[in-house]
């Protein structure tokens, strides 16, 4: 498995209004993205916003570059390259780096956080 990028961005309200008017929108639009591609990947961030239609053949993207603040919104088909079913690649047709099913999300947990543990792993 191979991390996925940490990068993350709000969806502005503007971009959510149109894309909550959109009629063939397949799931609740996120009010917070997520950078979908591998990490360290050398091209603009990609997040997820909406599939479209029934067939849901492609999908609402915002690509988004935190140096210069630039932001687009892009209508791609996934990728699906060289894929079968069970290992479906939903990022963008072109991504750069490993396909969805290869990548890992990890969670980075604060300093002074502490996590549980489940009490059997505390009777030793």
């Amino acid at each position: 498995m191979y991390p996925q990028c940490h990068a993350g961005i709000a969806v502005p309200n503007g971009l959510y209004a149109f894309l909550a008017a959109e009629p063939d929108g397949q799931y609740q639009l996120p009010r917070q993205l997520s950078c979908e591609l591998q990490s360290g990947h050398g091209t603009d961030h990609a997040g997820f916003l909406q599939s479209i239609g029934p067939d849901e053949h492609a999908a609402w993207w915002l690509l988004w570059d935190d140096t210069a603040g630039m932001r687009s919104l892009i209508q791609l088909p996934y990728c699906c390259d060289d894929c079968t079913a069970a290992d479906a690649c939903l990022l963008p047709a072109g991504h750069e780096g490993r396909h969805g099913p290869q990548l890992a999300t990890t969670l980075d947990v604060p300093p002074g956080v502490r996590l549980l543990l489940p009490a059997r792993d505390l009777v030793r």
